[in-house]
């Protein structure tokens, strides 16, 4: 029997919103056919941070692909400070679910010898995330893939699946939009990708609604960031897998 991977992305702490939609979608974690993909963003701005931490650390089924959301809150755990960036991206509400609301103090800052227990798990747990997953015809990852340019143009690296942790980084900012309009696509398989929202799609389709949440399936790609914190909802992509 055929695995069915079942792919979220940017849940940003919307714990109730992912398990409604995860149950609609049919995923049942104890089917051993049955995967949970990120591809990135789990945490920030909503305000349910640990429950998502702790449904995704307890599946024994699941491929966790990094955002940048997560290097933001692993930049946080290994600094023991919160910038105005972060402030800015709500990793401040991270922090006190996962660490304790007493934690940050006025500054926004926290003693990481305190908390040295859940910082070590915490950053063992970012660490393990993976850059991409490949699948039979489809690519999962957060933003778009590492990019070279030639020509005076962008490409995407042709050794995109050994590039360098910071070339990865970069990659995770890149919006789909962008790379998709201007095609650079990856020949031969569809990008699932997150990181900015699928409503962007009428940019590329007149009949899609502005304000349509739902995945964009384009040539070569499906964006899936419903906008949570807007639309009020997670999409489920579910794609069967011989892998």
């Amino acid at each position: 029997m055929k695995k069915k991977l079942f792919v979220v992305s940017d849940i940003h702490g919307h714990y109730t919103e992912m398990m409604s939609a995860l149950e609609v979608a049919g995923f049942d974690a104890t089917n051993e056919d049955h995967i949970f993909v990120s591809c990135g963003d789990l945490f920030d701005r909503g305000v349910e941070n640990a429950l998502v931490y702790e449904f995704v650390t307890g599946l024994e089924r699941k491929i966790l692909i990094r955002g940048n959301h997560e290097d933001m809150l692993h930049k946080v755990l290994t600094s023991g400070a919160i910038t105005s960036v972060e402030l800015y991206n709500g990793t401040d509400l991270t922090v006190m679910e996962l660490l304790g609301e007493e934690a940050l103090d006025s500054k926004g800052c926290f003693d990481r010898e305190a908390y040295s227990e859940t910082v070590i798990e915490l950053t063992a747990f970012i660490d393990s995330m993976v850059n991409y997953y490949e699948s039979d015809g489809y690519v999962f990852t957060h933003g778009w893939l590492p990019i070279k340019w030639q020509d005076g143009r962008p490409r995407i690296d042709a050794m995109w699946r050994e590039a360098s942790a910071e070339d990865w980084k970069e990659a995770r900012l890149l919006e789909w939009q962008q790379f998709y309009d201007a095609r650079i696509m990856l020949e031969g398989k569809t990008i699932v990708c997150g990181h900015r929202a699928a409503r962007l799609g009428h940019m590329f389709d007149d009949t899609r609604d502005h304000n349509c949440s739902e995945p964009f399936y384009g040539d070569g790609v499906i964006a899936i960031d419903a906008g949570t914190i807007r639309s009020g909802r997670v999409n489920v992509l579910v794609i069967p897998s011989e892998g």
